[in-house]
């Protein structure tokens, strides 16, 4: 029996050929999404990672991951219908140092300290119970102490102090 060539070659491709012509999410443009959202808070990207094959079907879901300054920063992605278009939403609560910095200097002044300086090396903290950072402060003395941080939760509160080095 000789098969028509149209038959033969939907039988080969059979359902996987439906897939192909579904409409997928670029993951460039989803993960340039991702470092417009980031870059635009003062952060300098290094990579970014989303997955490959995602749906543009209205209500899907998925993860991208940014790196800042070693530091893992992950976004929720919502296709918001079925042409594709996408919302990035952080899934982490992030804290960008250099706004941060100011803060504590104002924090500590409040306080009664004379600071000259505060410094948290790095760009990006990820707020996470349990986490810890530090910044090294400078009074205008020239007396070093350290501001050790633990959050608290996942939204930002944290406990801290302040002690000499």
């Amino acid at each position: 029996m000789r098969w028509p060539i149209p038959l033969l070659v939907s039988c080969l491709v059979g359902l996987p050929a439906c897939d192909l012509l579904e409409k997928k999410i670029d993951p460039d443009l989803a993960g340039g999404l991702v470092k417009s959202i980031l870059t635009n808070e003062g952060l300098t990207v290094s990579s970014v990672s989303c997955p490959e094959g995602q749906k543009a079907e209205k209500d899907n879901v998925f993860e991208c991951t940014a790196t800042v300054d070693g530091t893992e920063v992950h976004f929720e992605m919502k296709v918001l219908d079925n042409k594709g278009t996408v919302v990035a939403t952080p899934r982490d609560h992030t804290l960008v140092v250099a706004k941060v910095e100011p803060e504590i200097a104002a924090d500590l002044k409040a306080k009664g300290h004379d600071v000259a300086k505060v410094d948290c090396h790095g760009d990006v903290w990820v707020a996470i119970k349990g986490a810890k950072a530090s910044c090294d402060v400078t009074d205008e003395a020239g007396a070093e102490y350290l501001w050790p941080a633990e959050f608290t939760d996942d939204e930002g509160t944290h406990k801290h102090s302040i002690a000499a080095k």
